[in-house]
């Protein structure tokens, strides 16, 4: 068996990878009707939306075959996010690469496989739409032709899920973002019984307003780019609205969400020096894990009151 080589960008594509902010996602119906036509159309038994993460394929949609996810180095697509075509094997038992694959040898019996590789915005491969089949057989230049249709259409979904859920203007997650992840992180969380902390935080920029030498959408952009440069992998950071920003902080220690908030006030003093004048912004802490299968909806209400409360109190603009 020969285990897929990787890109030669795999650093740039598994980063396009995350930013779509879909792995581990539920089941949607617009990928699940693509997977089910392409099974029917192309006269198939198994069609799957796989998406190739470091170690794994993932799958969004799969009808056909009863599983989630299967390891990286075994995969068919593995090998598929490596061309710009369609990736054909008309019969895996007879390929010295995948005749031993374990795939092959035992369930699903994979014979036939053919994958229609699926681009990110820069052009890299996330993954693929696949047909399986436990028979041999090839496909026709016209079968060839609609499995690249159906991959097209799938890549304006995926593009449309990033769109959905960025900031236009930070290129961070937007509301609606930050409630579909958030809420994967507090499921993880709860099951792994590990802390978490929710930081809320918002931006002065009435601070700003009597300097026109002041670009408010500049400011923004890097006030997001200083909290970004702080946060590790798993944490989650979002844009609620025009000057609102939440990080989730993940496995968050008791000390952690205010020593992050210290830190953010050092990088933000030094990164908009200009004389005295540093970005100023107010921010709380919300202890997740005291909260009971909270919804991200609930926390967010619960954080944004604290902080209109802290303005409030402190008489801040």
């Amino acid at each position: 068996m020969k285990s897929p080589d990787l890109p030669q960008n795999e650093k740039s594509r598994l980063a396009a990878l995350s930013a779509l902010n879909i792995l581990d996602t539920p089941p949607e119906d617009r990928f699940d009707r693509l997977t089910q036509m392409t099974k029917q159309i192309l006269n198939v038994p198994v069609a799957v939306i796989s998406l190739v993460d470091e170690n794994r394929q993932w799958f969004k949609s799969c009808i056909g075959l009863d599983a989630s996810e299967t390891p990286r180095d075994i995969s068919f697509c593995g090998h598929a996010i490596n061309g710009d075509d369609l990736f054909i094997i008309p019969d895996a038992s007879q390929d010295e690469r995948f005749a031993d694959n374990p795939l092959v040898e035992n369930d699903p019996k994979i014979r036939f496989y053919a994958g229609c590789p699926l681009k990110a915005l820069d052009g890299s491969k996330l993954g693929t739409l696949c047909i399986i089949d436990q028979q041999p057989r090839h496909l026709s230049a016209e079968q060839q032709h609609t499995l690249k249709n159906f991959g097209a259409i799938v890549e304006r979904e995926l593009y449309a899920i990033h769109y959905a859920t960025r900031d236009v203007l930070t290129n961070i997650n937007n509301r609606d973002g930050f409630i579909l992840l958030g809420q994967q992180q507090i499921r993880v969380a709860e099951r792994q019984k590990t802390p978490m902390a929710a930081i809320f935080l918002e931006l002065r920029t009435s601070f700003f307003d009597n300097d026109l030498n002041i670009n408010m959408d500049n400011v923004i952009r890097l006030f997001s780019d200083n909290v970004t440069a702080t946060l590790r992998d798993a944490d989650i950071f979002a844009r609620l609205n025009e000057r609102r920003f939440v990080v989730l902080l993940n496995n968050a220690s008791a000390t952690q969400a205010p020593e992050f908030i210290e830190r953010l006030k050092k990088i933000c003093q030094q990164a908009y020096s200009n004389g005295d004048k540093a970005a100023p912004f107010t921010a709380v802490n919300v202890e997740v894990n005291t909260f009971t299968h909270v919804a991200v909806e609930t926390l967010i209400a619960e954080g944004e009151q604290l902080l209109n409360d802290k303005i409030k109190q402190r008489g801040l603009k």
